[in-house]
């Protein structure tokens, strides 16, 4: 599995991995789904097209990541519809995020997660690209 939930005393620790950078960006989305809505997105869904961007400082990949989780969690708290990337596209040196994929309609309640945080963020890019984030419930 390419991430997993880890001990927290109070809120969600989650640990993901990836082969590269881009796709542990889609990771992120799969992940941040299954914690906040309790929904994988596997399989084929039908959506309107659409991109996220996202910035910010120039090589600061935690701050990207963090970026877009948050992202997903105000369209799903607001939209009520889920993003589900297909194409990533990253500029370290910019800061820049670029997710192309749809809008698909997210069921439920919303979101039990309230917040991505910077708090104990941890990147690593050794052996493989791998985030360790904390989600405040």
């Amino acid at each position: 599995m390419p991430w997993r939930e880890l001990e927290h005393p109070a809120d969600i620790r989650l640990e993901i991995e990836a082969e590269s950078l881009e796709e542990l960006v889609e990771e992120c989305a799969r992940g941040f789904y299954w914690v906040s809505a309790g929904h994988s997105f596997d399989g084929s869904f039908y959506g309107n097209p659409g991109n996220i961007s996202i910035s910010a400082a120039p090589g600061d990949v935690e701050g990207l990541l963090v970026s877009w989780m948050n992202e997903l969690l105000f369209n799903l708290e607001t939209a009520r519809q889920a993003f589900l990337p297909a194409e990533v596209v990253i500029d370290l040196t910019k800061g820049v995020l670029i997710v192309k994929g749809q809008w698909v309609p997210a069921s439920g309640q919303g979101s039990r997660v309230k917040a991505v945080t910077y708090g104990g963020v941890e990147f690593s890019t050794t052996p493989r690209p791998r985030l360790r984030v904390i989600m405040d419930v």
